[in-house]
């Protein structure tokens, strides 16, 4: 990382940067924002299409979520209630979407990480090259497409939604 060198200007008394500080300060951020564009459209796909799987009840419970956390697909094993109370179902479909949209999270943190650790660099290094004009604005863009992205992903069309709201019954 290139530090910023001052030096003192003798006529007026203010410290003043160097052209070649700025510009090589410049050139870090503007990469790293280049960089945070190219990914951000790429994150952004991969994450609507995600979706999870998880079970519960002994496997005999599966819960598909989609991106939005919203519950797409409920499969129930036949033999459920060999072993389980009918009772007891709604329970064990709420764990399993609860532990799939845990693991959606999961997915979604290891996927914006490298974003939010540029993000920081990009911040960590702006220095003087913030009050370039039109500079700060640009970055608070940039910032601000990275919030977005923190956010639930946008509600769409439910997929692997057959319009049932029954659950299906696995043989």
């Amino acid at each position: 990382m290139t530090r910023m060198v001052s030096r003192r200007c003798w006529q007026t008394g203010r410290t003043s940067v160097s052209n070649e500080s700025i510009r090589s300060e410049f050139g870090e951020v503007l990469a790293l924002v280049q960089e945070q564009m190219r990914d951000l459209s790429n994150i952004q796909q991969e994450r609507s299409t995600m979706m999870a799987r998880a079970t519960a009840a002994d496997g005999m419970v599966e819960v598909t979520v989609n991106a939005q956390r919203t519950v797409v697909k409920t499969v129930v094993d036949e033999s459920y209630l060999d072993d389980h109370e009918f009772a007891e179902l709604g329970a064990h479909v709420t764990s399993a979407a609860q532990a799939a949209v845990r693991q959606l999270d999961k997915r979604s943190e290891a996927l914006l990480a490298p974003m939010n650790e540029r993000r920081k660099a990009v911040s960590g290094i702006a220095g003087n090259v913030i009050g370039l004009p039109g500079f700060r604005e640009a970055l608070a863009e940039v910032t601000a497409m990275g919030d977005s992205l923190q956010a639930e992903p946008t509600p769409t069309e439910n997929e692997g939604d057959d319009g049932s709201s029954f659950p299906t019954i696995r043989s």
